[in-house]
């Protein structure tokens, strides 16, 4: 009944008793008697969703969903986690293509909203279904991600439908360009990806914090997640050469110049190139990211290009006349 999601463990997992007393690492036969355990982050084997609703075990049945592999049941107040398990994991390693990860948090997104799941819940731990605590119910159900269309469930529409009611746009630029400045400087810290994303994520969730007193309060946890993978994923496959693009020479100017006045040249200098510079380099990486086969965004082209994305926005009509991006209707 459980097979599948012990073989899913690695062989040392995170469990706690009480998340508000932190977790620690455990050997798999030790961690499965806690009450909560750490799904793997580097594959994504299970979709997890927190259904704060008392009594929702079979929620999935009344909206037309498919049942979840494992419902785990709080018998102190009736509200579950769903767990559904996937036949094919998502990998979120470092060489690891961005269009299945983009599938599985799309259809994670849309659950999400016709369940009316909690939204800053984030899959890492969940109720252990092995623990005698919870109720479990077992649907012996596996899935692959093109099966949840089947079931009519629209992943566009949610997309489009969330980004409408919490106008992300301010916040999201807010993120992307905070994190990726913070990651330039970070990777050249960590010894490995798996460390490198971590870290990325846990300083994602951290700026995420910081829009507890705008309008719209934070982003949810999820999405705040998927743009530190994007941020993570490309400034450490680019961290041997991030640093590394500016001539500080360009001028030429004499040594003997005193640094004032250098300081003061290379400002009338870049005044007057600095357009220049960021339309070529927005235009380079977009030509870059296409010739690789990478998907041309405005996100993407922003962390190719080192920019913000107001800056590839200004550019972007200019992107797209160059690379066609949007193909004209008859």
């Amino acid at each position: 009944m459980f097979n599948s999601f012990i073989e899913a463990l690695p062989d040392k997992v995170r469990s706690s008793n009480d998340l508000e007393y932190g977790c620690k690492f455990r050997k798999k036969e030790k961690a499965l008697q806690h009450l909560y355990v750490e799904l793997p982050q580097l594959y994504k084997k299970f979709i997890a969703l927190d259904i704060d609703i008392p009594g929702s075990f079979d929620l999935w049945y009344h909206l037309g969903l498919p049942p979840p592999t494992y419902v785990m049941v709080n018998p102190e107040n009736a509200k579950c986690h769903y767990l559904y398990e996937l036949k094919t994991p998502v990998y979120y390693t470092e060489h690891a293509r961005r269009g299945p990860q983009k599938f599985f948090e799309a259809t994670d997104n849309a659950l999400t909203c016709m369940l009316g799941a909690d939204l800053g819940f984030v899959g890492h731990f969940i109720k252990n279904p092995l623990h005698p605590h919870w109720r479990v119910i077992c649907h012996h159900a596996t899935y692959d991600l093109e099966d949840f269309k089947d079931w009519g469930l629209d992943l566009v529409g949610y997309k489009k439908k969330r980004k409408l009611l919490d106008s992300l746009e301010g916040r999201n630029t807010t993120l992307f360009d905070t994190l990726r400045h913070w990651a330039y400087i970070e990777v050249r810290k960590c010894g490995s990806y798996a460390d490198f994303q971590q870290a990325a994520d846990s300083e994602a969730l951290s700026i995420n914090q910081t829009f507890l007193e705008c309008l719209n309060g934070v982003l949810p946890a999820k999405e705040v997640l998927s743009t530190a993978r994007s941020v993570g994923t490309w400034t450490w496959r680019h961290k041997d050469t991030i640093g590394n693009q500016k001539n500080r020479g360009v001028m030429e100017l004499p040594p003997e110049m005193s640094m004032k006045a250098k300081q003061a040249a290379g400002a009338g200098f870049s005044a007057v190139t600095r357009t220049k510079n960021t339309k070529e380099a927005i235009l380079e990486a977009a030509i870059a990211l296409k010739a690789a086969g990478t998907p041309v965004t405005q996100q993407s082209v922003a962390i190719r290009a080192d920019v913000s994305i107001p800056s590839v926005k200004k550019y972007w009509n200019e992107v797209d006349s160059q690379l066609g991006l949007y193909k004209k209707r008859a």
